[in-house]
């Protein structure tokens, strides 16, 4: 049995083949992503049967790993109470509905004020689940479908569908031209070279795949509906910027090249366009616990119902 005390992460593997330290580390240790691991081993915080270990790729099959955990915060995220639009819920699993605005998580700039401080205020299991039991990331100005797990099984258990693309999610987006026909957008993504908050297409990067189907056209815009195989930091605004069709409103990613398509009467209103027009409309999973199948479906939020009445009115 794998346990914890303070700071200090016991872990016995006990596998069938080898496997590197590093992605045994991962698959323990949710919090932290495999770079982050990587970094602990460097700095000689990860031991293999009481012997300092500095190789990630380290083979292992039967063993006793120690980690010390040295970014432990003595102060806990507290617990905050902000709105939260919750869908559904049961013992496992709640399906919040998220609005604009929010961030999901603390960080640099957003210490409080999160939509992580708002679960752990409505649903008190969420404090005994990794990152409060958040599934997966909208970005801040994104609405719609989120899937939180409320307790360790479920939350492992969601993971795993994640990685294995089980979990069918469709969005819906309002793009800057007119796209003819359905298709799909297969291009890696990474972190853009020079400007760290943003993402680009590069062939260095991750596989990431969008598809997407047309709705309805208008002059200059188009509506779309997406489903996403790859769940990539920024995925559709960045394959849509490639394509060159960015999403309304996104103020990170839109290419003032495409303001050409636009007509005149409507360039003032979308360029006031608040955020992204980007909404996660579907969720489809095998529940957790009973693996009955859960569909979750949410509607268009105002200011994107408002912007396609205007867009079919030609304003």
């Amino acid at each position: 049995m794998d346990y914890t005390l303070g700071s200090k992460n016991i872990f016995f593997a006990n596998l069938k083949k080898k496997t590197r330290l590093d992605i045994f580390l991962k698959k323990k240790i949710f919090k932290y992503s495999r770079s982050k691991i990587k970094s602990f081993i460097f700095d000689k915080k990860v031991f293999v049967d009481g012997i300092v270990c500095k190789k990630p790729s380290k083979k292992i099959i039967c063993a006793k790993i120690t980690f010390i955990d040295s970014l432990v915060k003595k102060t806990s995220i507290s617990p905050e109470n902000i709105p939260l639009n919750v869908l559904y819920q049961d013992k496992d699993i709640v399906i919040i509905d998220k609005y604009a605005g929010i961030v999901m998580h603390p960080g640099n700039g957003h210490l409080s004020g999160t939509l992580l401080n708002a679960i752990l205020y409505h649903i008190k299991e969420s404090k005994h689940v990794p990152r409060a039991g958040i599934i997966h990331r909208l970005d801040k100005d994104t609405t719609g479908l989120l899937i939180v797990a409320k307790n360790l099984f479920s939350y492992k258990k969601l993971i795993s569908f994640m990685k294995k693309r089980n979990i069918v999610r469709e969005y819906e987006a309002i793009v800057v031209g007119n796209i003819f026909s359905d298709g799909y957008i297969s291009k890696p993504i990474k972190r853009h070279n020079y400007f760290k908050t943003k993402m680009s297409v590069h062939v260095s990067g991750k596989e990431a795949i969008t598809y997407y189907k047309v709705i309805n056209r208008f002059s200059g815009c188009t509506h779309v509906k997406i489903k996403l195989k790859t769940g990539r930091t920024h995925q559709i605004r960045v394959h849509f910027l490639y394509i060159n069709h960015p999403l309304i409103g996104d103020k990170k990613y839109f290419d003032n090249r495409n303001i050409h398509l636009l007509e005149k009467k409507c360039l003032d209103y979308i360029k006031k366009f608040p955020r992204q027009a980007l909404h996660a409309v579907n969720i489809k999973f095998n529940h957790p616990k009973t693996n009955e199948k859960k569909e979750f479906h949410s509607a268009l939020p105002k200011d994107m119902v408002d912007l396609i009445y205007k867009l079919h009115r030609g304003f």
